[in-house]
């Protein structure tokens, strides 16, 4: 339902030296920041940079020189941070808790977190994605979220794992077609050693890795930096829902479907259904809903973003009117609103008129996820192309001349909805389903453009709210 970022995280190097007087930095800092466009336009980027009290900087943590190398140089003074990237300068506010705050574009914090010097035994997960191919090239477009997950016992030994949700599109809008699968490559595992700020990973192939590695305490962020990336640690109830289960060979899970092996960049193949649309859908309403999904006229959904952010978003499905909310904190960040020729986006205390592409994407969210199978909205659903690909089913159909493609699998569940606007297309990945009032939604929702992506977890969700004038206010 979104897209686009803010910021998390914080690193140290070694300790940072707190007080907000001191002129020099020495440790770690790390952040995710949110920039441009919400609702499959939101995208993420995430950062560590390390301080010298030399007063240089790096902000290469995957380097293994990265105790040495130089990217820049900042200075402090009044409690100010500035340093000097390769293209542009920023500032940074010292705070009271010694973190730094961004005095430019959308609010962000680079939080300080710790070396480390024991592991207890826990399980971590770092999520991404990637795009290759589409247009202007002569391969269909590849789209992948997976998670590389770590597991460490505590005792010095680890184990690590993959997996991944694949979807193929074609070049253009009126062709091509997605596809999905879930696979598991082969768990690897070894021993570890940590020092100062690193582990050092020897795996039983003999193989040795390197890397750079701080946490943040679950007080906190709870999480690992290693090598710059972001590793947020899972409860076992989590990891039994995200990550899909083996037996007897086999993959399973939300997920799961086929346990073959990764993108090749080629089209998954895909041939005619002899189920109809319409049977499809009355399959699909039926698992998420039916007649109770008819009832819903409006929605405010309070969701949390990776990163520290909350969103808030408002939808009234008869008006056809859109609102996302962002904030850290008690801090309103930013407002995006569709609403017809009152479409308008506030950043910070300035208003200006909503981008068409972000207004087509907005409007776009009503036609995907359990939203797209009310019967007011699903005409353009129910007469979708239907086709197999790889044990799924695709449902393809056009709403005011953008490609919308629903994932479904062979138990009739609902895995991933894409869409293209000018020929570029968007993924979204759904976990973890819950039910409210009969009706059954995903709490949490991946995100992509093929390059950034963005999850985003419900913290509650109201159906049929009252939503009055004020509700569509600009702040």
């Amino acid at each position: 339902m979104l897209k686009n970022w803010l910021l998390i995280g914080g690193i140290v190097a070694s300790l940072f030296n707190s007080s907000v007087k001191a002129q020099k930095l020495n440790g770690v800092y790390a952040g995710a920041q949110l920039y441009n466009s919400p609702f499959n336009g939101m995208q993420i980027n995430y950062y560590s940079v390390y301080f010298r009290p030399d007063g240089s900087y790096t902000d290469n943590m995957k380097s293994r020189t990265w105790r040495t190398d130089v990217t820049g140089k900042y200075s402090v003074s009044g409690g100010m941070v500035h340093f000097v990237y390769e293209k542009d300068n920023e500032t940074y506010k010292i705070n009271k808790s010694g973190n730094l705050e961004s005095t430019q574009g959308i609010r962000h914090t680079l939080n300080k977190v710790k070396p480390i010097t024991a592991l207890p035994a826990a399980a971590y997960e770092r999520k991404s994605a990637s795009g290759s191919g589409g247009i202007g090239t002569n391969t269909p477009y590849v789209g992948a979220f997976s998670s590389d997950f770590l597991f460490f016992d505590g005792k010095g030994n680890f184990t690590t794992d993959h997996s991944s949700v694949v979807g193929i599109a074609g070049e253009t809008a009126t062709g091509g077609s997605i596809g999905g699968k879930f696979s598991n490559d082969k768990s690897a595992a070894g021993t570890y050693q940590l020092s100062a700020g690193e582990i050092t990973l020897k795996f039983n192939n003999g193989k040795v890795e390197k890397h750079s590695l701080f946490y943040s305490p679950p007080a906190e962020q709870d999480m690992l930096v290693m090598d710059g990336d972001f590793y947020f640690r899972k409860d076992k109830e989590e990891l039994a829902k995200e990550r899909p289960i083996k037996s007897k060979g086999k993959v399973s899970g939300n997920v799961a479907s086929s346990a073959s092996g990764s993108a090749t960049g080629k089209d998954a193949g895909s041939s005619k259904s002899t189920l109809s649309a319409a049977d499809l859908v009355s399959k699909l309403r039926s698992n998420y809903g039916g007649n109770a999904i008819d009832k819903i006229n409006t929605v405010k959904e309070k969701s949390t973003i990776t990163g520290n952010m909350q969103a808030v978003a408002i939808t009234d499905i008869t008006a056809k009117k859109f609102r996302l909310e962002i904030r850290q904190g008690q801090t309103l960040l930013m407002v995006k609103q569709s609403a017809g020729a009152d479409s308008w986006q506030w950043v910070k205390g300035s208003k200006t008129p909503l981008a068409e592409k972000d207004k087509k994407e907005m409007e776009l969210s009503l036609y995907q996820g359990i939203m797209g199978l009310h019967k007011s909205l699903n005409s353009y659903l129910s007469s979708a192309t239907v086709t197999e690909s790889k044990g799924d089913r695709l449902l393809t159909f056009f709403v005011n001349g953008s490609k919308v493609i629903y994932l479904v699998d062979t138990n009739n569940s609902l895995k991933a909805n894409a869409y293209t606007i000018a020929g570029t297309p968007n993924f979204s990945v759904y976990r973890n389903f819950l039910t409210k009032d009969g009706i059954t939604f995903p709490s949490v929702t991946e995100s992509s453009d093929g390059k950034n992506k963005l999850t985003i977890t419900t913290t509650d969700i109201e159906f049929n709210p009252v939503l009055t004038a004020d509700t569509w206010k600009a702040p």
